[in-house]
């Protein structure tokens, strides 16, 4: 089995579309799970979310009393999935679900970790402001000399896991910076990792949870502990 884990929060306009759609264009040789994280939604995402689950025998939920921010919703994610291959994707459309059997086929063939990677070739971004899609080249190009690797897009958050390398994992960041955390510590434990490519478009519906301005700092900080990790831990 192949579980599906999903971060939410006040995703009340989008979480039936995504169930729908990714229902619909998945293409897996295996059965399938999608286990929804409901981060302490104060909206309608829950009620949706159990409505839907009368539909979709695939569909469990688990939810959090408060929201905890998308590490700790990723890292209970991981603790009650229950396929061999783990892969995260975003409640909002913008990671394409027929990429997923790629990344599973990529975990069969011996690897640790695959992201699903903006900056290899046939990679990219549509409709996102330009200066986004700067700055986030800029940071993964900056984090990849930091961290001497290869790997060209180090905080994207569509990735294949198997299963017991992720759960070995120690997650300490609770917010959007667990990304990088994650990486760093699977390099730092020599895990196998590759990357393939996929087209991130822009959500049409709802609004983002990210805020640059604000996570900047996060991600400053977070590098410069990563570091240490990696080099002197």
């Amino acid at each position: 089995m192949i579980s599906l884990v999903v971060p939410a929060y006040n995703e009340e306009e989008g979480i039936a579309l995504f169930v729908e759609q990714v229902s619909q264009r998945i293409t897996l040789k295996e059965p399938f799970e999608m286990l929804v994280v409901n981060d302490g939604s104060t909206d309608a995402t829950l009620k949706i979310l159990e409505e839907l689950k009368e539909k979709h025998k695939h569909l469990r939920v688990v939810s959090h009393e408060h929201n905890k921010g998308l590490g700790m919703a990723l890292y209970t994610g991981f603790q009650n999935a229950k396929g061999r291959i783990i892969v995260t994707t975003d409640a909002d459309m913008t990671h394409p679900p027929e990429t997923i059997a790629k990344m599973a086929e990529k975990i069969d063939s011996g690897y640790d970790l695959c992201i699903g990677s903006r900056y290899v070739p046939g990679g990219g971004m549509e409709n996102v402001p330009y200066w986004r899609i700067l700055l986030s080249r800029v940071a993964n190009f900056f984090f990849a000399l930091l961290f001497f690797c290869r790997i060209s897009d180090l905080t994207s958050g569509f990735r294949a896991y198997r299963s017991d390398a992720i759960r070995k994992i120690r997650i300490a960041e609770s917010g959007f910076a667990v990304q990088l955390e994650i990486t760093v510590k699977m390099l730092k434990q020599k895990a196998r990792i590759t990357e393939v490519p996929f087209v991130l478009i822009n959500r049409k519906i709802g609004a983002s949870k990210f805020n640059f301005i604000r996570m900047s700092p996060v991600y400053f900080f977070t590098a410069l502990k990563l570091f240490f990790y990696r080099w002197f831990g």
